[in-house]
């Protein structure tokens, strides 16, 4: 084991205003945590579990896909 202390897992909560079909609530809620079998650090990287109990709304996978884009650069600049 490092002298450092090592990144195991982690919790990003993303809120925005629910879609205006109504279909959601007023605000939604995504969580994204991000996993791994022996931590982010020592796996350099993870996988993501999304939990939502408001819905979540997106117009295109890009939406989606900056959420996660952001979630490494994140991990990746706390390393240094």
């Amino acid at each position: 084991m490092s002298d450092k202390p090592t990144l195991e897992n982690c919790s990003f909560t993303f809120v925005q205003e629910g879609n205006c079909n109504g279909t959601t609530d007023k605000y939604e809620e995504l969580t994204i945590e991000c996993e791994s079998s022996l931590g982010i650090d020592n796996d350099n990287g993870c996988y993501y579990v999304l939990k939502t109990e408001t819905g979540w709304s997106i117009d295109n996978v890009n939406d989606l896909q900056e959420l996660l884009d952001r979630i490494n650069r994140v991990i990746k600049e706390g390393d240094k």
